[in-house]
């Protein structure tokens, strides 16, 4: 452990104001913790991932994640508690133990978006530079204003009005992202500061620049999360069960009577093709639905739907019932739904899904939020994001 030179520290206590077990948060099927874990022991220059947390579930998922944690004492972990007093404790941990890491890597689990690489670069500019301090930024090309000393009037902070610029003409104006901080070990202790000495940024995409604060932040990152390449749980790669809600994700909810009574949906063709890869890849597929329908029976019959439910009114009972009956594990479940009475398997499944016109409080508690509705395509976008992962479990290893 002496040799270790590079560290990253991960703040991440169990209280939050904005979202309850925020930390626990996950997005593309992984914590937002285990997220910034991945993304520092990704980085072959970081020799040490550390979890600084006062929450037991926190520091479990972290450990499952591979970072050793450092147990934050109460009074370094309410909502006046700084950033860097954290940051102090561990470190001062670590110079108790006999080791002193030259450099520090802090990244914050509210930014659950960096891209693959983006850390190596970080620390080979904050190297190459020599400067003693390091932030991520994002080029910022707006008009701000700002209240004068006295609070009389306004004035501008990044333009002359009397020679108002394109935008695309303000030039070095950047915005503090709050993803990573990078720094040396002797800033935070003469200035009990992340940031001192000669500071330099590194630009990161405006994408990356997400930070999860309130509800709405996290829905979003769970609906561009599709767009990007995919950061699942380990464990997803055992999901064998595509487990799907019919009315509103398969549907898109509507009900169609002819003047005989007879109730016809709309299904969506792409989702049936998608369902049938799965299936191809070795999955299986369950239909558990709260409505009893010809219609949604003639469609599962269509596609050989491995197990079929319909009109049930527990379907967390029914969900149980698929596990007995297939010896099914939680990590072996993918759900998809779209309504409240959805919401009762969200604890029983590695992973659940929204389409795009759920209702606001699903969407809210999904893991991810596809990009199409349900009846247009959603369940095709799901399949073709977990496939990947359901090949590479599947593929035979071949000899050297």
């Amino acid at each position: 452990m002496p040799n270790v030179k590079t560290v990253a520290i991960i703040p991440a206590r169990g209280g939050s104001k904005g979202i309850v077990r925020k930390n626990l948060q996950r997005v593309g099927g992984r914590s937002l913790v285990a997220r910034s874990i991945d993304h520092a022991r990704a980085c072959p220059e970081i020799d040490a991932v550390y979890v600084s947390t006062d929450d037991e579930e926190i520091a479990a998922a972290s450990r499952a994640a591979g970072a050793q944690v450092v147990v934050r004492p109460a009074e370094l972990a309410g909502d006046e508690a700084s950033t860097e007093s954290a940051l102090i404790h561990v470190i001062d941990g670590l110079e108790a133990d006999g080791w002193r890491p030259q450099t520090v890597v802090l990244l914050q689990c509210t930014s659950p978006f960096r891209e693959p690489g983006q850390l190596d670069a970080a620390l080979a500019h904050f190297r190459g530079s020599g400067c003693d301090s390091l932030l991520s930024v994002t080029r910022f090309r707006h008009f701000v204003w700002t209240t004068d000393s006295r609070g009389a009037g306004y004035r501008p902070l990044t333009y002359d009005p009397q020679r108002r610029p394109r935008r695309q003409q303000i030039e070095r104006t950047y915005c503090e992202t709050g993803s990573f901080y990078i720094f040396r070990r002797e800033v935070l202790a003469q200035t009990g500061s992340r940031l001192g000495g000669r500071i330099e940024v590194f630009e990161v995409p405006a994408d990356d620049a997400l930070e999860i604060d309130e509800p709405r932040d996290l829905e979003r990152a769970r609906s561009l999360v599709w767009g990007r390449p995919p950061q699942l749980d380990p464990e997803l790669s055992l999901a064998d069960w595509l487990v799907l809600d019919v009315d509103g994700t398969l549907t898109d909810g509507a009900m169609h009577y002819s003047e005989t009574g007879e109730v016809s949906k709309r299904f969506d063709t792409r989702d049936g093709f998608g369902l049938r890869l799965w299936q191809e890849a070795g999955g299986k597929v369950a239909w558990i639905s709260g409505e009893a329908s010809q219609a949604s029976a003639r469609r599962a019959h269509k596609l050989g739907v491995d197990y079929v439910a319909l009109g049930v009114a527990d379907k967390a009972a029914e969900l149980e019932k698929l596990r007995r009956e297939h010896g099914v594990s939680r990590p072996q479940l993918v759900f998809m739904g779209d309504d409240l009475n959805d919401l009762v398997v969200r604890d029983r499944v590695a992973l659940f899904v929204a389409p795009a016109n759920a209702r606001p409080g699903v969407l809210a508690q999904a893991d991810l939020v596809t990009t199409a509705g349900g009846g247009h395509g959603a369940v095709r976008e799901l399949v073709d994001w977990l496939l990947p992962w359901r090949r590479q479990a599947t593929a035979p290893i071949r000899a050297a």
